[in-house]
């Protein structure tokens, strides 16, 4: 098992990386659920040593993407690939709840299946199974999901099934040291998780107020007490 981290600046995966991540997921705007990063911000975290994973996500909001908002993804999934980006984290539904078809034809085609990870529109799917054997069908074998719970340890039956479909599954959502056990067992791939902090920084400023000044950069402690469950469970797992 393996542990992602969710950064969102070249130090924040710096951090990841010395506190004992395996690889990053880099993304912007981590406090609305993440957006596409800039390829700068790519190119500068793919220089250190660890692998980056970019998640592509062109606004806030819903995963049901016109066809401007497809193209958009798919351009931004091949700059950010040629960035630097090991591969692209993405996704988009139907209005049905389905998977868009037409979005994930689109990426195949232009970026290759093999640099495709989907991300947890999947958990809002009308069907997961479903839906995750259309991935496969697609040749996408990995997928972020909290099996359709508000947190993995909740979703642990779909997290088993997926697994047992042949998906590597990245664990995702409000995942603890606790629970690397059960996830470990049901066969996660990998645990992916943000181990943030909230930091505000106090200035000398009769305006502060009139922005917010909080900071939510990854936290050192965190990762290294869920990289050091990690580490146990591979161990005894052996």
């Amino acid at each position: 098992m393996q542990l992602e981290i969710c950064a969102s600046t070249p130090v924040d995966v710096a951090l990841a990386l010395e506190a004992g991540a395996d690889r990053v997921e880099l993304c912007a705007h981590w406090e609305c659920g993440g957006l596409t990063p800039s390829a700068a911000m790519v190119r500068a975290s793919s220089v250190l040593d660890i692998p980056v994973r970019v998640l592509i996500r062109p606004r806030a909001g819903h995963f049901v993407y016109n066809s401007s908002e497809r193209n958009l993804i798919i351009s931004e999934g091949l700059d950010s690939l040629e960035a630097g980006a090991e591969k692209i984290v993405v996704g988009g539904l139907t209005k049905d709840g389905f998977l868009d078809i037409d979005l994930l034809e689109g990426l195949v085609n232009e970026v290759g299946s093999e640099y495709l990870v989907w991300h947890r529109s999947l958990d809002l799917s009308s069907d997961p199974i479903v839906s995750a054997k259309e991935l496969i069908n697609a040749g996408i074998f990995e997928v972020l999901t909290s099996g359709g719970a508000p947190a993995a340890g909740l979703g642990l039956r779909l997290i088993r099934e997926f697994s047992e479909m042949g998906l590597g599954v990245i664990a995702s959502g409000g995942v603890r040291a606790v629970d690397v056990v059960k996830l470990g067992e049901a066969r996660v791939s990998t645990i992916h998780a943000s181990c943030r902090s909230k930091s505000i920084l106090e200035i000398d400023s009769p305006s502060k107020e009139l922005f917010d000044q909080s900071t939510h950069p990854v936290d050192y402690s965190k990762v290294e007490t869920l990289a050091d469950a990690i580490q146990k469970w591979n161990i005894d797992d052996e």
